[in-house]
């Protein structure tokens, strides 16, 4: 006799012998694979009291009942568990909690009834003769095979399209926004953008989804390594070119540096019975939707194309792979990723294929939990991690973009990865208007009742009313972009390895919205809201609904990024704007990928890290076999060459100490070869002006020379550049000649000449003027160092604000010496071929614009540099500088450190970041770097506003801390303490 049926209001009558008593939720959790019969990897011995499949119901302790008391015959029919309802039923009813029933298909044959004719009777009759016939051999019945139990509401995956039961999702992927340091014109632009495109697809309900790819970091490792086909050799005892690859590794696993990934999936098509039918028809031939009904979806899959692909969004239909990234990451909120996506090229999922997003990944709850804790197995192990769901609140107006940042980008601050979802219905006029003139009617009801009873109504009453009066003023007089609506609910789920850290990022969280003026609520059913992240599931519940313009809801931007950089280079550190992303930087990207100038600048005040992130990017280069010359005049970077992994192939040079003839000038500029220029001849035309220039450049460069080595009293004299300038155009200007044959052609013109003559003989006898007179002995530049620094150690350099005639003397030789030392720097790198890479690093360029022959130098090198693929480095103090050498057009990077002195610096500045001025980004250049004044420790970082080759700009802050050793022996500041300064706390991991 069967048991009597459990009452309730949520659990039908359940029939067999086995009923036992309902008290709560028992059933122990079984996985997709569990339920389907598939056989899979064992999940640790857990057996929670309250534990609930992925789409499974919250658990409902019902009240005794004496049905449920009664206790039914024993059975030998054997037991099994039945997966819970999934959580796409209403949320109004409450579902059946998991209880074990007999297997239909397992039950025992049964004896059959015994008959009332005697036994004896039916011995005695007699028995039929059988005829023997042939019987036909049949093969046994099999067994009907088992349905899977699906969690999802999806049924099938075609290309970027996602098919439920009801209805079809189009998936779009949206490219990055650089936000960060634009005009705000151009991000009103962007958001109107957006806006109309919201509004043309009225009548719709959206789902836009933010996740997070975990960085590549061994991607980028591999990435590297492929890019460097001649790294340096290994040197024993020192830090190996893998050991240099696995420090970058560990710094990027260090932090959680994540890329955001946002994907809009638009809800349309709702599918009739008919198709439905078709749908379950295909099903069991184990074949997708009909084709019929993918012909009639693709017009309007391309009018979603063309609308989404417009300026604004820009967006994209999502790959086969996006899609399937997208589910996994919804289906396993806030879990590490799948090692491996699917194999298989085709973009379609059947129904069965489903099951690999949900059998790895199972669901707990707690009774009045305010967390979900997900187990995954991934690979060998099994991850526990601890989500939160929390929705968006009250919200007050924001004006963005001039004084608040995106409201669904705001997190991005915070430095651990969240995920985002919002389910919004876009309205149309008519829609909007009706709902605005239901509210309309609801606040003049409260109004009368107020005034039946005789009292005073609340003024905010009237304010509401006027309010919505406003509204459908402008929704009626307006465009359709005006007058579009946006009704939905916005979710962020956070998540933590512990419930106490979940927990606590969740105060975080909320504390850092409410600065925005928006509220947080952590509500209950956190299942139900884990399920809205999941494409196709449907909302949890009614509740936090949000009404605002599209307008509003496209100031959002969910998908603004901070990402900048090549991410094919080295690390040089992170950005520490609005969100962190790692910032990797190749100095030959521009030249090699984008075919532009190699020049990259940087500018800061003394003390703003210029020179110590100029010597970073020159190591990384030279531990890539790059040919590198760094001119350094004070000669802290002449400590690179002593470290162990580089001082076998480095090289320094002291000009103060050099041989005669080392700084020549005409052997300084090189005469084009013709085997680096086309055979045809266009080449030879290029090569013939090639050389042309080199011989004009020589005859200024030796000119200007001597005009600096003159006292300025004779600079002054109307016939001193004359003279020299008709002496260079008798000399012939070749590399072999010298200064000493065109002092002695000037002593041939008279009696001025004979002055000048002897004037400049004087100035040779000096010690550091033996650099520029005679011929050197071995060739400039030509050895085969990785790294070469240049110094000019003790070189006392002049101050350009003060008059030459108030100069020492050793000031004044200076300029000279400092003018030929860069056109030495870069004359090691023409002794290359032109497709090898090399790189130049110049410090203290300000002193080469005040001369004709520093400028056309700087030009030259500027413009070589993409033909030559050379990375050229300048720093200088002040960005005047750098555009008094009229290089603007042909800089690709720059880096802007601190400038906080003079704002009209700071504008220049901004100039050369491409950034509009006169909007107060000049005190966002005055405040990087900047250090605590309530103590006495060094600032232990520099920070930078880049702009990269793209035209992106972005704030970051250098870090070369993994490198060891590196910023040791890259620090200038003087530290008599020594070891004591750095225990005590004033030495800083990164400059």
């Amino acid at each position: 006799m069967a048991g009597r049926p459990v009452s309730g209001p949520a659990h039908p009558p359940v029939s067999g012998p086995a009923a036992r008593p309902v008290s709560g939720p028992v059933a122990h959790p079984v996985s997709a694979a569990e339920g389907t019969g598939v056989g899979a990897a064992p999940w640790p011995v857990q057996h929670p009291l309250n534990a609930a499949p992925l789409n499974a119901a919250p658990p409902t302790t019902l009240p005794t009942h004496p049905a449920a008391v009664a206790v039914a015959p024993p059975s030998r029919v054997p037991s099994r568990p039945v997966t819970g309802v999934p959580a796409s039923a209403p949320p109004q009813s409450v579902p059946p909690a998991p209880l074990y029933v007999p297997a239909p298909d397992r039950y025992p044959a049964l004896d059959p009834p015994e008959s009332d004719e005697p036994r004896r009777e039916r011995e005695e009759r007699p028995k039929k003769k059988r005829q023997s016939r042939r019987v036909k051999s049949r093969a046994p019945k099999g067994r009907k095979d088992r349905q899977a139990v699906h969690e999802l509401e999806l049924r099938e995956i075609a290309g970027h399209l996602t098919f439920t039961r009801n209805d079809v999702t189009a998936w779009y992927h949206l490219p990055d926004i650089q936000w960060a340091f634009r005009a705000d014109k151009e991000r009103t632009s962007i958001l109107l953008g957006i806006a109309a495109q919201y509004a043309a697809l009225a009548g719709y309900r959206l789902h836009l989804r933010r996740t997070n790819r975990p960085y590549p970091a061994v991607g980028w490792a591999r990435r590297m390594a492929a890019l460097t086909p001649h790294p340096v050799p290994d040197v024993y005892g020192a830090s190996s070119w893998s050991d240099h690859l696995e420090a970058g590794q560990r710094r990027l696993h260090a932090t959680s540096l994540a890329e955001g990934e946002v994907y809009l999936g638009v809800v349309f098509q709702r599918r009739t019975m008919r198709e439905q039918m078709i749908e379950t028809l295909n099903a069991l031939r184990k074949r997708g939707s009909g084709n019929a009904e993918r012909a009639r979806l693709e017009q309007l899959v391309g009018r979603f194309d063309e609308v989404l692909g417009a300026f604004g969004m820009q967006a994209r239909p999502a790959t086969a792979k996006q899609v399937e990234w997208l589910i996994h990451r919804s289906v396993a909120l806030c879990m590490p990723p799948p090692p491996a996506l699917s194999p298989a090229e085709a973009g379609g999922w059947e129904t069965g294929d489903l099951l690999a997003f949900t059998e790895h990944t199972m669901r707990y709850r707690s009774p009045y939990g305010s967390t979900v804790k997900l187990l995954s197995r991934i690979g060998d192990e099994h991850v526990e991690r601890h989500v939160a769901v929390l929705t968006f609140g009250r919200m007050e107006e924001l004006t963005i973009p001039e004084r608040h940042e995106p409201w669904l980008h705001f997190h991005e601050q915070l430095p651990w990865p969240m995920e985002l979802s919002s389910r919004v219905d876009v309205l149309g006029q008519g829609d909007a208007l009706r709902s605005l003139e239901h509210k309309l009617l609801t606040i003049r009801s409260q109004q009368r009742d107020y005034h039946e009873h005789e009292m005073d109504a609340p003024p905010e009453l009237e304010r509401l009313a006027q309010r919505a009066l406003d509204i459908s003023d402008e929704m009626s007089t307006g465009l359709d972009l005006d007058a579009a609506r946006v009704h939905g609910w916005h979710r962020i789920a956070v998540a933590g390895r512990t419930e106490e850290e979940c927990l606590k990022r969740v105060r975080a969280l909320t504390d850092h919205y409410r600065s925005m003026r928006i509220a947080l609520q952590h509500p209950r059913d956190q299942l139900r809201l884990l399920d809205e992240f999941i494409p196709g599931q449907p909302v949890a519940n009614t509740g936090y609904l949000r009404r605002m313009p599209a307008k509003y809801f496209a100031a959002a931007i969910p998908q603004a990024a901070a990402a900048i950089g090549d991410r094919r280079g080295p690390i040089i550190g992170e950005t520490c704007g609005t969100s962190h992303r790692p910032v990797m930087w190749d100095p030959h990207y521009a030249t090699e990928v984008r075919e532009r100038s190699g020049l990259t600048v940087f500018v800061a005040e003394p003390g703003g890290g210029k020179s110590t992130l100029m010597g970073g990017i020159a190591y990384l280069a030279a531990r890539r076999g790059v040919q590198c010359t760094i001119l350094d005049p004070s000669g802290p970077l002449a400590r690179l060459a002593t470290m162990p992994e580089l001082a076998p192939y480095s090289k320094i040079y002291n000009l103060t100490r050099g041989e005669p003839g080392t700084l020549a000038p005409y052997g300084l500029i090189p005469t084009p070869r013709r085997e680096h220029y086309p055979a045809d001849d266009a080449g030879a035309a290029e090569w013939t002006s090639a050389v042309a220039a080199a011989r004009a450049e020589r005859k200024a460069l030796a000119t200007d020379i001597c005009m600096m080595l003159l006292p300025p009293q004779i600079q002054r004299e109307r016939s001193s550049p004359i003279l020299l300038q008709r002496a260079a155009r008798q000399v012939e200007p070749e590399e072999f000649a010298t200064l000493d044959d065109l002092v002695a052609t000037v002593a041939t013109f008279g009696d001025e000449g004979a002055e000048l003559a002897e004037t400049l003989g004087d100035v040779r006898d000096m010690p550091l003027s033996r650099l520029f007179f005679g011929r050197s002995i071995a060739p400039v530049g030509q050895d085969e160092a990785v790294l070469t620094v240049i110094t000019m150690a003790g070189l006392a350099l002049p101050d350009l604000s003060i008059d030459r005639e108030y100069w020492q003397l050793e000031e004044r030789m200076a300029l000279p010496m400092l003018h030929l030392a860069t056109a030495f720097t870069t004359r090691r790198a023409y002794g290359k071929a032109m497709h090898e890479r090399k790189l130049v690093a110049l410090d203290e360029t300000h002193f080469l614009a005040g001369w004709g022959s520093g400028r056309a130098l700087f030009t030259r090198l500027a413009r070589d540099s993409r033909k030559w693929n050379i990375a050229a480095l300048a720093a200088s103090q002040n960005p005047v500088d750098i555009l008094g050498l009229d290089v603007q057009n042909l800089v690709s990077t720059v880096f802007v450190g601190r400038i906080a002195e003079d704002p009209e610096i700071a504008a220049q500045a901004l100039r050369m970041l491409g950034v509009q001025r006169g909007i107060g980004y000049e005190n966002t250049l005055a405040q990087l770097s900047v250090a605590d004044t309530q103590n006495d420790q060094r600032l232990g970082y520099r920070e930078f506003v880049m702009r990269d080759v793209d035209g992106r700009v972005q704030k970051f802050r250098a870090d070369l801390a993994y490198v060891p050793g590196l910023l040791e022996h890259l620090d200038t500041t003087a530290d008599p303490l020594g070891d004591v300064g750095r225990i005590s706390g004033q030495e800083g991991d990164a400059r």
